[in-house]
């Protein structure tokens, strides 16, 4: 072990501790529950989210699985048409059409999602903003 080093940052981490009245903790421990999250991990959001980093809610990763999964519809589906043109040498150019504008669409979706997510310029001025704002 490290000099002054503790027990629980062996693995890379540090233990913050925190003292709460018992109305906060109450309040804060509802809350949490109520997002299905433990205190523990709604601390850990917080604090993560102030420093900036990257922390996906339901409603993103909700987004994000739509978006898979329309992906995922248009690559079976031209999947099937390239199946029709192996057995048959027709191409169905309407349907391939449409295809293609619905992938677009899902990707442009999908960039702009993740532009957003992964922008950590913003997200560090948002935690830093709600920092700031906790103070006032």
């Amino acid at each position: 072990m490290r000099d002054g080093a503790s027990p629980d940052d062996s693995d890379g981490y540090k233990v913050v501790s925190i003292r709460l009245r018992m109305a906060e903790f109450e309040s804060f421990s509802e809350r949490a529950t109520s997002l299905g999250l433990t205190s523990n991990l709604a601390l850990r959001i917080a604090a993560r989210r102030i420093a900036g980093f990257l922390e996906i809610d339901r409603d993103v990763r909700r987004q994000l699985d739509e978006i898979v999964g329309m992906i995922g519809d248009i690559s079976r589906t031209i999947g099937g048409l390239h199946a029709d043109y192996a057995a048959s040498g027709a191409v169905e150019l309407a349907i391939l059409a449409e295809q293609r504008v619905a992938f677009g669409r899902e990707f442009a979706q999908l960039d702009a999602l993740l532009r957003s997510i992964l922008n950590i310029s913003r997200r560090r001025s948002d935690g830093l903003r709600r920092l700031e704002e906790a103070m006032k």
